[in-house]
This record gives C-alpha cells, sequence and structure tokens, in this order.
C-alpha cells in the first residue's frame, strides 16, 4: 500500500454521536481518501467508541486505540503518534469537523515547506446562533495559537515534541500552547490558514463562562512561563498583567463588563485566580525542594 500524506490524530473521551459526524466530514474532503489514513485515541471512554468506529465502513484507513485510563489530551496524542505513518500529521479533536476543502488546503501549505499550519476555526453553539456558514473565521499564526482542534505538522516535529512533553499540574488548558512553544524551539515556521476550517461543535469556553476551565488554564500558564519566560505576556500572567486585571476586576467599570459578557468576565475572573493560586502554590513547592 501506498503511504499515506497525512495522518488525522483525534482523541475521544466520548460523545460518540460526534466522532461520528466528525468521521463523516472526513469521508467528504475533497482530498482523495487513500491520501490520509485517521487514528482514533479511544480515551477511556465509557461508550466504546472504538467499537463504534470499527463497526462501521470507511472510506480511509482507521487506527484505533485504547488507553487503559484517562489520559490528559497531549500524551494522547502522543499515543496515537506511535500508529501514525504519515509525514505529516493534522490534529483534529473529536469535536471538530472540518469542511470539505480542509485537507487538501492544509497538505498546499505544507508544500511550500515544512512549518505548522494553523487552520480556522469556527464555534459553533447547539444553544446559540449559527453564524454564517461561509463567515471565514480570522486566525493568527505563532505558537501561542496552535490549536489541537485544526493544526498540521511534520510528524517528525511532533515525535520530538512528545519525547520532551512538559508534565501540566491541571487537567486542563495549555496542552496546545506547550506544544507550540516546542515547535517554535525546534525552529519551525507558523503559518496562518484561514481558508483551512473546521467547526467547533460547542461553545468558546472563553465566551460561554466555564469557570473551572479557566481556572486550570491560569493555573497552568503560570507553570508555562517558568519555563518559558518569554512566553509570559503572551499567556496573560506577567506580573503587570496580573496587576492590572485585578484591578479591572475589581473597578466599578467590571459591572458593565459583567452585564454585556458575563461569560467572558466570569472565566477571566477564574483564570486570574488559578493564576494567582499557581504563583503561591508554585513558589511554595520550589521553596521546599
Amino acid at each position: 500500500m501506498t503511504r499515506p500524506d497525512l495522518s488525522v490524530v483525534t482523541v475521544s473521551s466520548g460523545r460518540a454521536h460526534l466522532l461520528l459526524r466528525k468521521l463523516a466530514a472526513l469521508a467528504a474532503q475533497q482530498l482523495d481518501p487513500g491520501r490520509f489514513e485517521v487514528i482514533l485515541v479511544d480515551n477511556a471512554c465509557p461508550e466504546q467508541v472504538g467499537a463504534q468506529v470499527e463497526g462501521r465502513r470507511w472510506p480511509f484507513t482507521v487506527r484505533v486505540l485504547r488507553a487503559a485510563r484517562r489520559l490528559p489530551p497531549g500524551p494522547a496524542r502522543c499515543l496515537a503518534l506511535e500508529a501514525a505513518t504519515a509525514p505529516l500529521v493534522w490534529l483534529s479533536d473529536d469535536d471538530c469537523l472540518p469542511e470539505p476543502e480542509a485537507a487538501e488546503r492544509h497538505l498546499a501549505r505544507q508544500r511550500l515547506g515544512p512549518c505548522v499550519v494553523v487552520g480556522g476555526l469556527r464555534f459553533v453553539d447547539p444553544d446559540g446562533p449559527r453564524p454564517p456558514h461561509r463567515a471565514t473565521p480570522r486566525v493568527r499564526s505563532g505558537p501561542l495559537f496552535v490549536s489541537g482542534a485544526n493544526t498540521s505538522l511534520p510528524r517528525e516535529a511532533m515525535r520530538r515534541a512528545c519525547q520532551e512533553r512538559l508534565e501540566l499540574p491541571r487537567p486542563y488548558g495549555g496542552e496546545d500552547l506547550v506544544l507550540g512553544l516546542q515547535l517554535r524551539d525546534q525552529g519551525y515556521r507558523f503559518v496562518a490558514a484561514p481558508e483551512a476550517v473546521a467547526e467547533h461543535h460547542g461553545p468558546d469556553p472563553r465566551w460561554g463562562g466555564a469557570p473551572a476551565k479557566g481556572y486550570d488554564a491560569g493555573y497552568n500558564a503560570v507553570a508555562i512561563a517558568r519555563r518559558w519566560p518569554a512566553a509570559a505576556w503572551g499567556l496573560g500572567v506577567h506580573p503587570l498583567q496580573i496587576a492590572l486585571k485585578r484591578l479591572a476586576l475589581a473597578s466599578s467599570e467590571a459591572s458593565f463588563w459583567r452585564w454585556l459578557a458575563p461569560g467572558r468576565v466570569r472565566y477571566e475572573r477564574a483564570y486570574l485566580d488559578g493564576c494567582l493560586a499557581a504563583r503561591r502554590e508554585l513558589t511554595k513547592e520550589e521553596g521546599s525542594v
């Protein structure tokens, strides 16, 4: 068999209905299905999504790996990498449905030379208004904009990143940031591809509130900044930023923002709380060593 050009890496912790829709979206790609494969990690799913996927016929090769216990996103993707055979990897979460042109457009960008291609992401909240189907998301490139939802990169770059993985203290947030910073350290350039769009099914956690996720993301951001101090400003955890956030969230104007965008304010408040907790606790841990 001819080696595929692209290995699609997907980690699923449940939501079989979304995963099957995702595979249907991959089956609808304009790219010849013989040119890509899907590596699926059944991340200790109670729904046994791997069995549901294997029970259907797909026009592309699907390899299902089963994790014995629930893994964080980073280690789960590294597990998938062990089965990938293509020179390029496309990170595509189980709740992200790529548009028909997305795979071909990732490959088109990659033909210009080894790079990290960050595709467009459109959030679709089932409980909120649906944006126009052809609205093209604005995409920024750089190590802090790498997303496991829609990013392609050389398999060798991913392999090296897996070997030097940073273990994060909290369960949510930061895995993509760590990968982006590792890829920057490897010398890769970052390319924005707004034309390679995927729909993310579910609200953007920053605007939907999700304070628990905000807290974990803020906590992990401090841990990441300790490894890469120059990234502190981009992560929003520079001491000056933290001081300004504390003032802003305590000011009388904050009540206006809570009225205008309550979800975003809850998220930012939780992010700040996570930052402050990490600064106290991680400093204490270092002092006890």
